[in-house]
């Protein structure tokens, strides 16, 4: 499989190794491991904690006006990306956005995750 890392600025690709027979034998410390995956893991690439709406539905600040809610409409699963806006010192969902369904999210997600956003932002001058 090929994995996908941040380094810097750049997202790089990388085959997973594996591992020989003969190194299949050799012990390996799963402390010593997991020191080494905290290592290599960035402060970009850790886990964000969701916070949660007075509905209960979980969202993720995006900046001060747009927000990425998770949540569960007529028995659909939505990932909704939209602006908010400020009523009685509450945030509310405002009209311009998009809801995806699990399956659009995850086929989103590929996209991002194969780099090929970034590579299209780099090609018009952005720095990303």
């Amino acid at each position: 499989p090929t994995y996908y890392f941040r380094t810097g600025s750049k997202m790089e690709r990388t085959k997973k190794r594996v591992k020989s027979e003969s190194a299949e034998k050799e012990e390996i410390d799963p402390e010593e491991s997991e020191q080494h995956e905290d290592e290599q893991q960035s402060d970009d690439d850790a886990p964000i904690p969701p916070q949660k709406n007075d509905a209960g539905d979980y969202f993720f600040e995006l900046s001060e006006k747009k927000r990425c809610t998770v949540r569960k409409f007529k028995n659909s699963i939505l990932v909704d990306i939209r602006e908010v806006y400020e009523k009685d010192g509450k945030k509310l969902p405002g009209k311009k956005g998009i809801s995806l369904t699990v399956d659009q999210f995850q086929m989103f997600r590929n996209v991002v995750k194969s780099g090929s956003i970034d590579k299209l932002i780099r090609d018009l001058g952005g720095d990303i």
